[in-house]
């Protein structure tokens, strides 16, 4: 969200934010979205390859309500039904883990102590 171009809080007013990405969210009308997920990437993401799986969960009241870049991933929830609203990444938690193998998850723990 904070990555996005625009949050708007439950009172409908609406803030800019760092707008590297389209997003566009609302707390406006309360959704809760609750869940496993699994993605799938759709290009490479830092030392992540193409095809790497995350897993995580959602869970969180807001709604995407613009969403112009290209999906990031393919997401499905525990029953392997496609999320859309999570489809462009937006919505995966930052507790995702990189759990589709033990070397992809060491490659993107040291990828995320270079950003430190």
């Amino acid at each position: 969200m904070v990555l996005g171009r625009s949050l708007t809080d439950k009172d409908g007013i609406r803030h800019e934010m760092a707008g590297l990405l389209g997003l566009e969210t609302s707390f406006a009308k309360r959704k809760l979205n609750l869940g496993y997920r699994l993605a799938t990437l759709a290009a490479p993401v830092g030392a992540l390859p193409t095809g790497a799986r995350l897993r995580g969960h959602e869970f969180h009241y807001s709604s995407i309500t613009a969403q112009p870049d290209p999906p990031l991933a393919r997401v499905v929830d525990a029953t392997g039904t496609e999320v859309a609203q999570s489809a462009r990444g937006a919505a995966m938690s930052p507790a995702a883990s990189f759990t589709s193998s033990p070397r992809r998850n060491h490659e993107a723990h040291a990828y995320r102590d270079r950003l430190r």
